[in-house]
């Protein structure tokens, strides 16, 4: 009997280790708040400011999802515990910004205007010119 209960209670280990907890977010609003991180994270290398933009950040997402970093928290700690299925969100997330990236190259081209596209009204110009007194050109 003594063996009996020794194997139930490994096994409720072994079965409570590897479940799933109640209370994370779910798998694509994860993957959505890490995507709005990352782009965080990116603006706030670009403009080189300090971290308070990566705070008000935070706090704009976590207001958006409806969650608090102890959920964020739990929920990464969770993914953490099994690479394999964080590198599939993060490899998709990889491919979403791929992807936006690629077309956003395909678009800019059409919209960059050729300079012989580019026509300006001359009566216009000289009002907003006459408090300048600047010469217009021909």
């Amino acid at each position: 009997m003594k063996k009996l209960t020794v194997y139930i209670f490994i096994a409720s280990l072994f079965w409570s280790c590897h479940k799933k907890p109640s209370k994370i977010l779910d798998r694509n609003t994860y993957k959505q708040i890490l995507k709005e991180m990352i782009l965080a994270n990116l603006i706030e290398q670009k403009i080189n400011r300090n971290d308070s933009i990566m705070k008000e950040i935070k706090l704009l997402v976590y207001n958006k999802y409806n969650i608090d970093s102890t959920l964020l928290k739990k929920t990464t700690d969770y993914y953490s515990r099994y690479p394999d299925k964080l590198h599939k969100i993060y490899s998709e997330i990889y491919a979403e910004f791929k992807q936006k990236s690629d077309s956003l190259e395909k678009i800019i081209p059409q919209i960059k205007p050729k300079s012989d596209q580019i026509k300006i009204d001359k009566k216009k110009l000289h009002l907003k010119n006459i408090n300048k007194k600047t010469p217009l050109p021909d």
